[in-house]
């Protein structure tokens, strides 16, 4: 089992003199979420990537650093082990650039709460961690119990904004629901379901999963529970259980490492009446914490580990595939371009968030460690190509008209009656 091959030709990115200082202000991609009018969402993909500090084992070891953020989203990354390399620099400039400095609260402020501010507008929205074993994409989206990360801040944020939006606005009434999945060796399963077994102990057999589509609702997993939640509070204790299902299991590279893909999702339904018309807006945030790209060399997996290793290689591998043929369609749009996101489970529960209807941010978790380079240098390619993929995203808003439906409820209320009054027998004529 190797890591999985860059499924990218050559990104783009630039490359330099290493001595050479970054450039003061390099060009974004203009995908920021903040950055659009309110009304509307943004053009592309928002990608950000975010190195960690080294680690205990890192530090041991005495690794150096390969990674280089500097101001408005400039990244760069050099070989220091390969004295052919030495001298280069590859350039990839992002929407946001975070070094290992960066608190939690900048992440969410920067990430999170555009996204969730869409989403009392009527946007879906998604944010996935990508990166490899132990590079901290879980400490990025859920964080620890003193230091949370983006999952938890918003769903406090979340509440604490329907409480301000209630004061306001006390005829506007909200409903929220939650649900846990992941997917473990290609098979889907409800981490909120309390039959199913823990960690990687569970059968396939087990799962009544299936990914379904719709014409108005897209891509969605069928038989997965929807849990009403009232608090930020009772979503943190879904979360916990949820976590406590997940397959993770030690490595050489991370003692928790996840073997699974898990998506936590929020849905979002507001009602309110507006000029005699009930407004009905509806929002679904999906949160993704990928499982990490491995090298068996490094990981030292064996047996189910190394199982689950290459079927995890295998979706982030598709994964790769369907942002590169997306990004190829954006450059070519006249060109039919063949999306394979049926190769895959994880494209496929993905592929609204990634061509469909969402406003979408990938967070690129990144090693500092030179003795990662190769990695690394594939999560900023993996990143460079995400920016070009162009959203679709639509607000997911209805309007009915209350007093005709009162009006036809009443009417078939008598229909009814007069049914009932005379034994059942007027039903009306037959079709032709």
């Amino acid at each position: 089992l190797t890591l999985a091959p860059s499924p990218f030709p050559d990104s783009g990115a630039g490359m330099a003199d290493a001595d050479a200082p970054p450039p003061a202000a390099p060009q974004r991609n203009g995908s920021t979420i903040g950055a659009t009018d309110k009304s509307a969402p943004p053009s592309s993909v928002m990608v950000a990537v975010r190195v960690r500090p080294q680690n205990q084992r890192e530090k041991n070891q005495e690794e150096a650093n390969c990674v280089h953020m500097g101001p408005d989203g400039y990244c760069a990354i050099e070989n220091v082990n390969d004295q052919q390399e030495h001298h280069k620099r590859y350039e990839f400039s992002f929407d946001y650039a975070y070094d290992e400095s960066t608190e939690q609260a900048t992440v969410y402020k920067n990430l999170g709460a555009p996204i969730l501010e869409k989403a009392f507008n009527g946007w879906n929205g998604t944010i996935f961690a990508y990166g490899q074993t132990g590079s901290g994409k879980s400490f990025s989206m859920t964080g620890t119990p003193d230091n949370h990360g983006i999952i938890p801040q918003m769903n406090k944020h979340m509440f604490e904004q329907m409480a301000e939006v209630n004061a306001a606005e006390p005829d506007r009434k909200f409903l929220v629901t939650c649900s846990f999945m992941e997917i473990y060796n290609e098979v889907l399963y409800d981490l909120l379901d309390p039959t199913m077994k823990k960690g990687t102990a569970k059968d396939k057999k087990a799962s009544h999963l299936d990914v379904k589509e719709h014409p108005t609702l897209g891509v969605y997993v069928a038989g997965l529970q929807e849990i009403a939640v009232d608090s930020h509070v009772k979503i943190q204790e879904l979360m916990d259980q949820g976590n406590e299902m997940r397959a993770i299991a030690a490595t050489a590279m991370n003692a928790t490492s996840s073997r699974s893909h898990s998506i936590f999702i929020i849905r979002m339904l507001q009602k309110e009446v507006v000029a005699g018309q009930q407004k009905d807006t509806r929002a679904t945030i999906n949160l993704v914490d990928l499982a990490g790209s491995e090298r068996q060399a490094k990981t030292g997996a064996t047996g189910d580990k190394l199982k689950e290793g290459a079927n995890i290689n295998k979706s982030l591998s598709a994964l790769g595939n369907v942002i590169n043929a997306l990004a190829e369609q954006c450059k070519k749009p006249n060109k039919k371009v063949f999306i394979p996101y049926r190769n895959s489970k994880l494209t496929r529960v993905l592929q609204e968030s990634l061509g469909g209807n969402s406003v979408t941010v990938m967070l690129a978790a990144l090693s500092p460690a030179a003795y990662n380079f190769d990695e690394t240098l594939n999560t900023l390619q993996y990143a460079e190509r995400a920016k070009s993929i162009q959203l679709k995203a639509r607000k997911n808003e209805q309007m009915t008209e209350v007093g005709q439906l009162k009006s036809q409820i009443e009417q078939l209320r008598k229909q009814l009656e007069e049914a009932a009054r005379g034994g059942g027998g007027g039903g009306g004529g037959g079709g032709g």
